[in-house]
Parts: structure tokens; sequence; C-alpha cells
């Protein structure tokens, strides 16, 4: 199976790029990344989300998942760069509340908070 998303792994954290759906299909991709990072030792796992088009609740389930995965072995998770319709998602679903999300990669790595976890 081809996994939709591309990763790149630089130091202490990496950068999974979904591509466009975060649905059933990309979710269950979504979520074999995550555990398969736990091997990387990588303290900060950022979510590029420039590509993706569309989320569903498969999508947004994925991410939680990440999240809740993330934070129980000491890592810390953060999205960036959601389209319009992404971000409206977030915001009717209140995920914005729970997630750390940024408007690009500059300003995750411009974060105090964030430059701790990648120290």
């Amino acid at each position: 199976m081809v996994i939709p998303m591309k990763t790149v792994d630089i130091k202490k954290h990496i950068i999974l790029i979904p591509h466009h759906r975060l649905d059933l299909v990309g979710a269950n991709a979504m979520k074999e990344q995550f555990i398969s990072l736990l091997r990387k030792q990588c303290n900060l796992w950022i979510i590029d989300m420039a590509n993706v088009e569309f989320i569903d609740s498969s999508g947004l389930s994925a991410l939680v998942i990440g999240l809740k995965i993330a934070r129980e072995h000491g890592y810390r998770l953060a999205l960036c760069n959601l389209n319009p319709t992404v971000k409206m998602t977030f915001e009717i679903t209140q995920l914005d509340r729970v997630f750390q999300i940024f408007n690009n990669l500059d300003e995750i790595f411009a974060d105090s908070d964030l430059k701790l976890a990648t120290a």
C-alpha cells in the first residue's frame, strides 16, 4: 500500500506531510506513521497540512490519536499550514483548542515552548 504522505526527518523533530485527503484511508496511514515515529526518538512531531484539501472525522480521529501517543511518550505535536476549510473543521469541532496550530513552519520554530522540545 502506498502511504499518502511524505516524512521529513530532521534532528530532533519530524515533519509529516499528508496529501490531499485525511479520510479513512489517509487516517489509517497516518496512524501507522505515528506508531513508527516512536522508534525515532523525535521530540517534536510536526504535521504540515498544506496539501490537505479535505479532512473528515476519521482524519480528525487519527490526529487526536497521534496527539495522545505523542503526549504519552513525552513528545510534542504541532499542526501548521491549515487551509481555510480544514481550519474551519478544527474550529467547529473545537479541536483548535486542543492542538497547537501555527500558520507555517517558521512560526513553529520561532515558538519558545517548542524550541525547548527540540533542544
